[in-house]
């Protein structure tokens, strides 16, 4: 062999052997891997292959397909994607294997929702669970979609529809249950589309805002007596209990063909009115009730009747005499009526006709007060009555109730009548007055020591009187103890007796306290108390406390006795005589000196007078005169 064929035959094989070893894995890329691209947008997606053996590259799709021969790269370019199945794949032939090779592009088309709306009742009940319903109309794809419900900002509910692979657009409607409340009143609710394509916020859709108008309407109650006296005014009332909300809520109230209407902001709105029938035809009374666009109304058919009123007549009794009681009925008495007349709620007397009733009784004691009632019955679709009731007044001379004692023990600064409770019984009622010394006496007034003595309670009326005895001890504390001495001298071996008395009711008790020794003797006689010291000596000095004491308090008096020796009396009259003998000596003597040396005659000796005359005036001069006695 030459060797230029060996050297061509060498390098086929070597490239036949690379070619081999390369072409053995597929190796297609599409940019960008994955599109997203709205339905009727443009899309260009390259597809390419870094291996040398090829022999065409194109794209297989439902539009626009590509076929490029001999070329590594093939370009998929839609100008409007208007088919939601196009499921483009790019494919790549080669002339080794693997021959061919397909990479499928990850396409998403998407459309936004054609519309996104909320469907709810007009009304809604409070309390009761309805459906707010969303509705997304030609969407895609659906895997992508959810659907929200927001009040306010508050998110109420969230529907997905990840199992849903269909590519076409679809129409989804997806109710939320929701139980209204009061305080839903005007919240805005809102449905929200939302799809999210990829990472990043998704592409969202809303409705318009649904404005919550919760109510709560009940069938009116109408309230109506089914019987109603003619010309007597009656009422009627028309009631919507829990009504929401009230300020909306119309009532019109039709009572013979008249319209009456109120309305009301409070929880339960009524309407009240008075009205009267004329005659006894039925009448038919209507409530009609509306909120917003519901209404609702009640019928009550009204009987009128006519029912005279009784009266009964009766007069007070003496007692153990005979008395009458008379019911009559003034007017027109309806044949079916019935009248009756009842002691105490017992039946007495019952007639069917117009005709009085009588009832004839003996005056007894115990009959006073008790209920007489004359009743008319009319029977209709409801029983009616009427009744006038009155007591028996029957008359007899009072009685004392209250058991009075024979005598009673008050305080000084007490009354009679926070002691004494008096309950008289009679008819007419008594007048009751106490009496002492047969004058009337006021029972409030503040009792003294001197008030004490026999009093009358008497209580009286026009049939009799009763009188009832007490006598009244006023007590008081012991006052104006005596001795008045505060101090008794007594020499010792003499004896002193001195007493202890006081003014009290009761008459006082009393006790002493005193030097303990066996000398002393205390006596009580008539209400006095003596105490006797025989033979005083030095333990019976001291202080002799007497107390006078009864139930109304106590009084105490206190004397110092003093007990002195004999010598101490001449000791003391010594003193006495030297303290009065001593100053009359001093003035004695005083006077003799004072004789002695101050009077008797005198001399002038020294000078003569001067020549002018002049003399000594108040003993004195210009010189000395010295004076000498005679």
């Amino acid at each position: 062999m030459e060797p230029g064929n060996l050297i061509t035959c060498v390098l086929a094989l070597l490239f036949s052997t690379t070619e081999s070893v390369s072409s053995a894995v597929c190796d297609v890329n599409i940019d960008p891997s994955r599109v997203v691209v709205r339905f009727g947008d443009p899309v260009t997606v390259n597809c390419s292959t870094t291996r040398e053996d090829v022999l065409e590259a194109g794209w297989e799709a439902s539009v626009s397909p590509v076929n490029e021969p001999n070329s590594k790269i093939a370009v998929w370019n839609v100008s409007s994607l208007t088919v939601w199945d196009a499921e483009p794949k790019c494919f790549i032939n080669y002339m080794n294997e693997p021959r061919q090779c397909v990479e499928k592009l990850d396409l998403v088309i998407y459309k936004y929702p054609e519309s996104v709306s909320l469907i709810a009742p007009e009304f809604m009940k409070i309390g009761v669970e309805s459906n707010i319903t969303c509705q997304v109309l030609d969407v895609a794809p659906a895997r992508y979609l959810s659907v929200k419900l927001y009040k306010g900002d508050e998110q109420l509910g969230n529907r997905s529809f990840t199992h849903n692979s269909t590519r076409f657009p679809v129409n989804e409607s997806i109710p939320f249950p929701v139980t209204p409340t009061r305080a839903d009143n005007g919240a805005e609710y809102t449905c929200v589309a939302e799809l999210q394509l990829g990472p990043g916020e998704p592409i969202k859709n809303a409705s318009l805002p649904f404005r919550m108008l919760p109510i709560d309407f009940e069938q009116p109650i109408l309230t109506v007596s089914e019987n109603v006296e003619v010309n007597q005014s009656s009422t009627v009332r028309c009631e919507l209990k829990n009504a929401f909300p009230p300020e909306e809520v119309q009532v019109e109230l039709l009572i013979n063909n008249e319209i009456h209407t109120n309305r009301s902001n409070m929880d339960n709105v009524y309407v009240e009115e008075s009205f009267t029938l004329d005659s006894v035809e039925p009448a038919v009374i209507t409530c009609n009730v509306s909120l917003r666009s519901l209404s609702k109304s009640a019928s009550r058919n009204v009987q009128g009747y006519v029912l005279p009123e009784p009266t009964l007549h009766t007069e007070a009794v003496l007692v153990n005499h005979t008395g009458i009681v008379t019911c009559s009925v003034d007017g027109s008495f309806p044949a079916t009526a019935t009248q009756r007349l009842l002691l105490n709620g017992l039946l007495v007397i019952e007639t069917h006709n117009s005709t009085p009733a009588q009832y004839e009784f003996k005056a007894e004691k115990e009959l006073n007060g008790k209920m007489i009632t004359c009743e008319t019955e009319l029977k209709l679709a409801a029983t009616v009555k009427k009744k006038q009731s009155t007591t028996f007044n029957v008359l007899y001379p009072p009685t004392i109730k209250t058991h009075f004692p024979t005598s009673k023990d008050l305080k000084e600064g007490e009354t009679l009548s926070s002691h004494f409770d008096c309950e008289a019984e009679g008819n007419p009622p008594p007048k009751t007055v106490w009496l002492k010394d047969s004058k009337e006496f006021d029972s409030s007034k503040i009792l003294t020591r001197t008030d004490g003595g026999v009093y009358q309670l008497k209580t009286m009326n026009n049939y009799g009187s009763a009188v009832a005895t007490v006598t009244v001890t006023v007590g008081y504390e012991p006052s104006a103890i005596n001795p008045a001495e505060e101090s008794v001298p007594v020499l010792k071996g003499d004896s002193v007796v001195f007493n202890c008395t006081a003014d009290g009711i009761p008459a006082p008790t009393y006790t002493w306290k005193h030097p303990e020794a066996d000398n002393v003797k205390i006596t009580t006689k008539d209400s006095v108390s003596t105490v006797t010291i025989t033979g005083a000596s030095s333990s019976n000095h001291g202080v002799y406390e007497c107390q006078a004491w009864n139930i109304h308090g106590n009084s105490t008096r206190k004397v110092t006795v003093e007990v002195t020796d004999y010598l101490i009396p001449i000791i003391a009259g010594v003193v006495v005589l030297i303290v009065l003998v001593i100053p009359i000596l001093i003035m004695v003597l005083y006077y003799v000196y004072y004789k002695q040396h101050k009077t008797g005659e005198y001399n002038l000796k020294g000078k003569p007078s001067s020549a002018n005359g002049s003399v000594a005036h108040n003993g004195k001069a210009a010189d000395e005169i010295p004076l000498t006695q005679v």
